[in-house]
């Protein structure tokens, strides 16, 4: 199965063609967000270099979430385009997921990126080739993912933790105190590889294109200014995105 994965989440971006699991070839930019003159050039040119056009591909897959509102409505406008007119399935995953897929050792993997003032888009994952995920993917003050963890390791033998992703070293007291042997990921695994979302998108249930949203995890500001102006409840995500 040809699967092209993409993910805009973050300022890393990352577009790959698998062959089922093995990963034909990753192109990776750290293009400060400007994704959206990057992204065709870069899905253009991995074509191209494998003698392959858009109809050749199987699956297209996605990450959907946590990460920037705008990054994430790129990576997914582009893959829900592609697969509503080439009639291909299409997949979305988790950025945290993805994250976690990187850690191959035996661990309790928190993954997650820095939403500033001690918050994180975070998540616990036991490490695996599906990632199993035992603290739900969240918008977590500090102390709030430290209780899911504390929670979690009183209840379930944790070896070690491995801390993925964006920020997570800042709080290296409170990790230290949880008293379990805990590591940093390294470069590479602390950004979202489209190859590794390959993976995981082959095991992973299609949806209909029209159906494939952003998980944010957190209210945009426009959610904000428009319930402070509405006084209307909140509504599903799926209310806030423009359809294409």
């Amino acid at each position: 199965m040809r699967i092209l994965s993409v993910s805009t989440a973050t300022n890393h971006l990352s577009v790959a063609l698998n062959d089922s699991q093995q990963i034909i070839v990753e192109k990776n930019e750290q293009d400060e967000r400007n994704h959206s003159e990057h992204l065709d050039p870069l899905i253009d040119e991995i074509l191209k270099e494998n003698q392959l056009t858009l109809k050749d591909i199987d699956r297209f897959a996605v990450a959907i979430g946590p990460g920037s509102y705008t990054g994430l409505r790129i990576g997914i406008t582009t893959v829900k385009m592609f697969a509503s007119v080439l009639n291909k399935e299409v997949v979305g995953i988790s950025t945290l997921q993805a994250l976690a897929k990187s850690v191959k050792e035996d661990a309790l993997v928190i993954t997650g990126l820095d939403a500033r003032n001690n918050n994180y888009f975070a998540a616990g994952y036991k490490s695996g080739d599906i990632p199993d995920n035992v603290i739900p993917d969240g918008h977590y003050n500090i102390d709030v993912l430290i209780k899911a963890i504390q929670d979690y390791t009183a209840k379930n033998e944790v070896k070690k933790l491995v801390l993925v992703g964006t920020g997570l070293e800042k709080q290296d007291e409170k990790f230290k105190a949880l008293n379990i042997p805990y590591k940093y990921g390294n470069d590479s695994q602390n950004v979202i590889h489209a190859g590794l979302i390959g993976q995981l998108a082959e095991y992973s249930e299609p949806v209909d294109p029209d159906k494939l949203l952003p998980r944010y995890l957190r209210r945009t500001q426009a959610e904000v200014d428009w319930h402070k102006k509405t006084g209307k409840p909140f509504e599903p995500d799926s209310h806030y995105v423009e359809e294409v």
